[in-house]
């Protein structure tokens, strides 16, 4: 039983590593070969059906003759024509002879003639025929094609006597023979040439896939910016190498955004603890005043307090970065939720004394994850709240698109110029140094708000004048 599961498994592997060129050999062949037998088996029936079909039409032919001299009367048959009898196919065996025979019908049949050239040979004769038959035989050992035609003694009578025709078969049967040799070794001869022709055909055709697998097994994280060269014919190898190409470029797109943001994540992560391991490094070296303290350990907290946010930022990303993650979606109120948002920033509001502006002309649901909703909008509120000057305003507007729900809000802070607007959903980035001097931030807010926009089929836009202000509006499926 082991063996036999060891010669299976053998046999399977062997069969999986057979190439690409040999498979299709392969079945090239037995598909050839299968159509071959089809047609040489087709060719060599119809021949031989024609063979067969000449001969009968003279044995009908010649049986016609000689029924056409005999008489069948109640003493027996008569010869009314001997002419026919005469000829030399009928003598003689030396000139494609024709063997006659004439035979009573009944219980006790009786040769009453039979052509010269016969001599003491008979033609075979079968009383159990009803009609007219065609059949193989043999005269001393000579295959022959026979014919077995009756005679009638009136309209309703039986067949009184049965003329039996005969002519060679060994030159059809020659014909056949040799027919069918020329088929049976042809075959093998084809398929040889043609084994060799399909292999170097296929090898040829396949010849730039091997170019496409020896380039991409080239191809690593040292040289993503390789590329597979594409062939000269727009063929099925042309799509492959483009499609490869396209893939090469996403996951180089992909390598080089997960480095630059192992960059950046390394770098806000060391700064804050580099600020404050050299903030308690200076505290311990000598004794300070209180006040000294307190405001060196103030700035301690709060860079602690910057780098927990921005733990809890990265955390939410590789959360919702997860491919086995689904949100919730529900119908909900979204002024609820933006009167939630606004309660949380109310202190900067209050600070920067920002007047804040709600506007509601949709008054119905939307449909999304309310709490995922809730963390854009409240990432968007804070953005708009940071960035806008003291006394300046922002405003929340909920609009009808014909659809979806426009969520939009709009600060009064310093726009963003065209260029960097497509950027402003990258992970870690900010739009220029002078915003950034002023405000902190990580730069994941807004690339926060497109992840979860993206999972929840919400769409979103910024637009800026590129001098001052700028607007973020959510299009949210309506319920």
């Amino acid at each position: 039983m082991r063996k036999n599961k060891g010669r299976k498994f053998f046999f399977r592997n062997v069969g999986r590593e057979i190439s690409i060129r040999n498979r299709v050999t392969g079945l090239f062949l037995m598909v050839t070969a299968s159509l071959m037998i089809i047609v040489f088996v087709l060719i060599y029936v119809q021949v031989e059906s024609d063979v067969y079909s000449h001969v009968d039409e003279e044995l009908n032919e010649e049986a016609g003759e000689f029924l056409a001299g005999l008489e069948v009367t109640g003493s027996g048959v008569l010869f009314k024509d001997q002419t026919e009898w005469m000829e030399r196919s009928h003598i003689t065996v030396d000139f494609y002879p024709k063997f006659v025979q004439i035979v009573t019908a009944g219980s006790t049949p009786e040769i009453v003639r039979r052509s010269f050239n016969l001599f003491s040979d008979t033609l075979r004769y079968d009383p159990s025929l009803g009609e007219i038959a065609f059949y193989n035989s043999s005269i001393a050992g000579a295959s022959v094609r026979q014919v077995q035609v009756p005679v009638f003694h009136g309209k309703n009578a039986g067949a009184a006597a049965w003329v039996l025709v005969a002519v060679p078969l060994e030159e059809s049967l020659f014909v056949l023979s040799d027919l069918r040799t020329v088929l049976l070794f042809s075959l093998p001869v084809i398929l040889f040439i043609l084994f060799f022709v399909t292999r170097f055909i296929a090898g040829r055709s396949l010849a730039p896939l091997e170019q496409v697998i020896d380039t991409a097994e080239k191809i690593t994280q040292k040289n993503l910016d390789e590329r597979i060269g594409l062939p000269e014919n727009r063929d099925e190898l042309y799509r492959l190498s483009s499609t490869i190409n396209n893939l090469l470029d996403r996951l180089q797109a992909a390598y080089t955004r997960e480095k630059q943001f192992t960059a950046d994540a390394s770098h806000e992560l060391k700064t804050p603890l580099a600020s404050i391991l050299g903030t308690l490094e200076v505290l311990i070296r000598k004794p300070r005043d209180p006040d000294h303290y307190r405001k060196r350990i103030g700035c301690c907290i709060d860079d602690l307090k910057r780098m927990s946010g921005l733990i809890d930022q990265l955390l939410l990303l590789a959360r919702y970065d997860s491919a086995a993650f689904r949100p919730e979606i529900d119908a909900f109120d979204v002024e609820q939720v933006i009167a939630k948002v606004l309660e949380r920033v109310d202190e900067q509001v209050m600070e920067k004394e920002i007047d804040v502006i709600v506007r509601n002309d949709v008054h119905g649901e939307v449909q999304a994850d309310i709490s995922m909703f809730e963390i854009m909008l409240d990432n968007i509120v804070s953005n708009a709240v940071k960035y806008s000057e003291k006394g300046g305003t922002v405003t929340i507007v909920l609009g009808d698109r014909g659809g979806p729900v426009a969520c939009s809000v709009t600060d009064t802070g310093p726009g963003i110029s065209p260029e960097k607007i497509d950027r402003v959903f990258e992970r870690f980035y900010r739009v220029d140094e002078s915003r950034n001097s002023r405000t902190s931030g990580s730069g994941l807010g807004l690339a926060i708000v497109k992840k979860l926009a993206d999972v929840q089929n919400i769409t979103v836009h910024v637009s800026s004048n590129g001098h001052k202000g700028t607007t973020v509006t959510l299009e949210i499926p309506a319920a």
